[in-house]
């Protein structure tokens, strides 16, 4: 079979790999009847014993191949065409039919037993070439050799069926040998990386070079046929299967002809020596091409991956060097920043301030003056002290911000009111925002703030309940020391949380904390809250309790700042709440299917919340890793320069919205400042790479502010 002709077959055979569609493989097994019937009728042309043994039967070569890229499924294919090659040539239907049996039945067994050891067709390990050697070509083929020698012998006597036997065998071999290599390297040219130009004309080079020296070495009297091998081991080790395995079929198919016509080293020649020259020499380009082309090939494997192992090793020890270095300067800024509030407050407790005006300070370090805001969350919060007089009380919370976009919630209550109560619930405070930062985990922030409870001078007794909730996974992990349980509001159920349960902060010498995990969906209500909620002097805590579970799950609240207005104004009696009240309620919004819409303070710091949020929208609405990427560098680009240049001095806040439009993302950043002037502000970068990373970028300025539209086209979960 010609080299056009087989890429042809090879590409159409690629393109019909579909499992399970009757109708393609119909239509693959009989393109590969006709490659198989074309690759006989070449085989028999070269024929040197009769008419039906030849010293190179390509067919067997193209059926172990269409089993090994096609499949098993094909077979029918192949027994059809052996059985149309051998009926014009054989003595009758019987032997014709024995023989197409043999001719599908080697290759089958070849392509089930190379399976079985793990062979790879792509021929990129010495494992591979020696498997397809010893157990495709030399003793798979001894199974068509042994039925078509007894068929021709048989009907055509016992006379010869030695000498017909090795020279089948040897054909069938040499056709694995010669032809598989070859059809196996076509689908490489698809699936690895193309070869640049130069490299494309030494492959040309050689092929021309290996024609003519073949070619010229075949019609001369001289054996030279062997000057060819290093031209050959070159392809191998240059080229690798791709270059060595076309030149080689083509030396032995000009060796073959030239043989088959008694030309150059082969005239006058008996038949003997000439099978013993052309098959040593047929071998000898075949072992030499692919054996090598794999050796090397899996070389170059060995290679790539130790650099690249070594080059992975060498970042992963970079990164890791990095983080270590910003964890231990966050933690140095957030201990310096404690000892500064430290001094600050011995300084003013020095002044000798009224008491009065000491709880007024103290109350408002201890609870946060405003929530956070948080793309893609949802936070409200209340606060109704006991003491009126002071507003001072032992009940506080708190919601960090952490590494990686998590959130930390933190509910806490130190018994007693007034001044000594809030003094303990500040140095917690403070306490639990270090020990997350520092890590962020349950267990490690329940477990220091333990020992931290056990060294302050207070007789008050602390219960704490801290969560940790990832918004990535939607996950939410905490610990309870001695605190009523969180209550989760789902539209499938209202529950309580009591796991991680453990007794309140101090108490014990020591205590093992472990941790409770919970899935929080989006449209899902986390509840915080202290005992002053569910304490009444008429009933129990256990009474307390069904009450909430009946008040919070009685109904669906869209509104966060609703639903903890209705528990304050139905479960604590009227003008009776004899213990501080603390409430945080916090629920994490559904982002796909649905426009982002982001509305935040235009502050550096909250850069990280705006592109971790668009993030966790783009991955959630199926925008591949690559264009999400690129989407967040743009966004972050736009949402920096309106942090440089909207508001100058003054405070302001800008508005991001991206939403899906036809397969685009459209990314809409808006603020409301007074840009200055090019030439005043200088830059102009960070436009540029706007328009590098987007397809469309549309900027419109007036009175109001300015708006920036930002289009980039997507695939979802694959390349652009």
């Amino acid at each position: 079979m010609g080299g056009r002709t087989g890429v042809a077959w090879a590409s159409r055979a690629l393109r019909l790999r579909i499992p399970g569609d009757l109708g393609r493989t119909a239509a693959a097994a009989v393109l590969v009847g006709a490659a198989y019937y074309l690759g006989a009728r070449l085989g028999l042309s070269l024929s040197l014993v009769e008419r039906n043994v030849t010293p190179l039967w390509p067919p067997s070569g193209i059926a172990l191949a269409a089993f090994l890229i096609l499949g098993r499924r094909v077979w029918p294919g192949v027994a059809l065409a052996a059985l149309a090659v051998n009926l014009p040539i054989s003595t009758g239907p019987v032997p014709a039919l024995l023989t197409a049996m043999g001719n599908t039945l080697a290759p089958l067994v070849a392509a089930i037993v190379l399976e079985r050891i793990g062979f790879r067709r792509q021929l990129d390990r010495l494992r591979d070439a020696l498997a397809i050697v010893f157990l495709g070509a030399l003793a798979s083929m001894t199974i068509s050799a042994t039925i078509g020698a007894v068929a021709l012998t048989a009907s055509k006597g016992a006379h010869g069926l030695a000498g017909a036997w090795v020279v089948w065998w040897t054909g069938d071999a040499m056709g694995v040998l010669a032809v598989a290599p070859f059809l196996l390297c076509i689908p490489l040219f698809r699936e690895l990386e193309p070869w640049p130009a130069a490299r494309r004309l030494e492959a040309g080079v050689i092929l021309v070079l290996t024609i003519v020296l073949v070619s010229w070495t075949t019609r001369t009297d001289v054996a030279l046929l062997f000057l060819v091998l290093p031209l050959l081991g070159w392809a191998s080790w240059r080229l690798q299967l791709r270059g060595a395995a076309p030149a080689a079929l083509v030396a032995s198919l000009i060796a073959t002809w030239s043989a088959s016509r008694g030309l150059g080293p082969f005239a006058g020649k008996s038949l003997l020596e000439q099978m013993l020259t052309l098959q040593a020499f047929n071998a000898t380009v075949a072992l030499t091409s692919f054996l090598l082309a794999a050796l090397v090939t899996e070389r170059m494997g060995f290679v790539r991956a130790l650099m690249t192992s070594a080059a992975d090793l060498e970042e992963r020890v970079k990164d890791r060097t990095a983080e270590l270095k910003a964890a231990n300067d966050r933690l140095r800024r957030e201990v310096d920043h404690r000892l500064e509030a430290q001094q600050q407050l011995t300084r003013e407790e020095a002044r000798t301030r009224r008491e009065h005006q000491i709880a007024e300070t103290l109350q408002r370090s201890l609870l946060p003056d405003r929530m956070p805001d948080i793309p893609g969350l949802v936070v409200a919060a209340r606060y109704v002290p006991a003491t009126a007089d002071l507003h001072v009380g032992g009940d506080w919370y708190d919601v960090i911000q952490l590494r990686d976009g998590l959130i930390g919630l933190v509910i806490g209550d130190v018994a007693g009111h007034g001044l000594q109560a809030a003094a303990a619930m500040t140095q917690l405070r403070m306490a639990v925002r270090a020990y997350a930062i520092h890590d962020p985990s349950p267990v490690a922030v329940m477990t220091r703030l333990h020992g931290l409870a056990r060294e302050l001078p207070m007789a008050e007794m602390v219960t704490l309940l801290y969560v940790l909730y990832d918004p990535d996974t939607g996950t939410v992990r905490f610990t309870n020391a001695g605190h009523p349980p969180a209550l989760l509001i789902d539209d499938e159920s209202t529950q309580y949380l009591d796991g991680g349960l453990a007794p309140p902060l101090g108490v014990l010498a020591h205590w093992d904390y472990a941790e409770a995990t919970q899935r929080l969906r989006p449209g899902a209500t986390l509840l915080l809250y202290t005992d002053g909620l569910v304490e009444k002097r008429t009933l129990s805590i256990q009474d307390g309790l069904d009450r909430l579970l009946a008040e919070a799950g009685g109904a669906e609240w869209s509104d966060l700042d609703a639903l903890c207005d209705h528990l304050l104004s139905s479960l604590p009696e009227p003008g009776k709440v004899a213990d501080d009240i603390a409430l945080v309620a916090l629920r994490p919004l559904a982002m796909a299917g649905t426009p982002l819409t982001l509305d935040v303070p235009a502050d550096a710091r909250m850069l990280f919340q705006v592109r971790h949020a668009l993030r966790r929208w783009l991955r959630e609405s199926g925008v591949n890793a690559r264009d999400a990427g690129e989407i967040a560098i743009a966004c972050g680009e736009a949402c920096g320069n309106v942090v440089r240049h909207a508001y100058g001095a003054t405070p302001g806040d800008m508005h991001v919205e991206a939403r899906l439009v036809d397969g685009s993302v459209e990314l809409t950043v808006r603020d409301h400042g007074r840009w200055r002037k090019p030439a005043d502000r200088g830059g102009g970068l960070g436009l540029t790479l706007i328009h590098g990373l987007s397809d469309s970028v549309d900027i419109d300025s007036d009175p109001e502010g300015t708006t920036v539209l930002m289009r980039r086209n997507v695939a979802a979960g694959g390349e652009k």
